[in-house]
């Protein structure tokens, strides 16, 4: 009798041990899906950042801002780096790193000559450059979720979308004042507002938001959108920092719902 409950007591120990340890892979791989999400956002602050910098726009200290975005995306690749050893994951990694080289260096040369015409050639040359670091946040993004097989992956990767969308809705508009002589803006911009809108319905159709607060940041983010469609018609009257500060108010809305849709699986 003894022997049976040691053996039922070991049984239990690592049947608890296998749970723990899954239930703490899956919010390393949680956390992570989020920070690669607020990265591929990052990126698109910075293209506006470099676009606010060019246009002489001092709101809220740029220059420190897009060393504080080149600093923080490569702490999250750096850890991305460090706890996976997916090959998907590595693959991605090095992609990442051979397209990111040049694109911060176009970054930083905002922070030393601030010529409009070398400006305005390294600008297009970011927003030419920059979406092959965004497409690498997006694959490992996507790979995660479907290796976690995360229970409303959908609706947790609608919220990123939001936060991303916001961000980029605002960079375009930022190179569109700018005057950047770079065709596929419209193209970038019309893509950005199609992603959020539907984001916004799969959020909208989806159980969170039976949530009060959740309904709130959601409704939040929709009104921020509205506004994005509207201010844009009016070339000739740029408003910088009234869009900056609701893609702003957006992104952090859009994380929030992220962060309700990870504790709610992580239950």
């Amino acid at each position: 009798m003894k022997l049976y409950k040691k053996i039922n007591l070991l049984i239990l120990v690592v049947l608890l041990s296998l749970t723990t340890a899954n239930t703490a892979e899956m919010k390393k791989g949680l956390t992570t899906i989020l920070d690669l999400g607020k990265q591929m956002s990052n990126m698109r602050n910075m293209l506006e950042t470099y676009s606010l910098i060019a246009t002489k726009v001092s709101y809220k200290a740029p220059d420190e801002r897009l060393k504080k975005g080149i600093t923080e995306y490569e702490g999250v690749i750096s850890s991305v780096d460090k706890n996976f050893d997916d090959k998907e994951i590595k693959a991605s990694i090095a992609a990442s790193k051979k397209a990111w080289a040049p694109v911060k260096k176009a970054l930083l040369s905002a922070l030393e000559d601030n010529d409009a015409k070398r400006m305005m050639d390294e600008g297009l040359f970011i927003h030419g450059n920059i979406r092959s670091v965004i497409k690498e946040l997006a694959i490992m993004k996507k790979y995660l979720l479907k290796k976690e097989n995360i229970k409303h992956s959908e609706q947790l990767n609608a919220a990123i979308e939001i936060a991303a969308s916001s961000q980029r809705l605002s960079a375009h508009y930022m190179m569109k004042m700018w005057g950047l002589p770079d065709p596929t803006i419209q193209e970038h911009w019309d893509k950005g507002v199609q992603i959020y809108t539907d984001s916004i319905q799969i959020l909208k159709t989806s159980a969170y938001y039976k949530d009060a607060k959740f309904k709130k940041q959601l409704d939040e983010t929709e009104k921020h959108l509205r506004y994005f469609t509207t201010v844009i018609m009016f070339d000739d009257k740029f408003v910088p920092v009234v869009v900056h500060e609701k893609a702003e108010l957006a992104y952090k809305s859009a994380n929030q719902m992220g962060e309700t849709i990870i504790k709610h699986i992580s239950k």
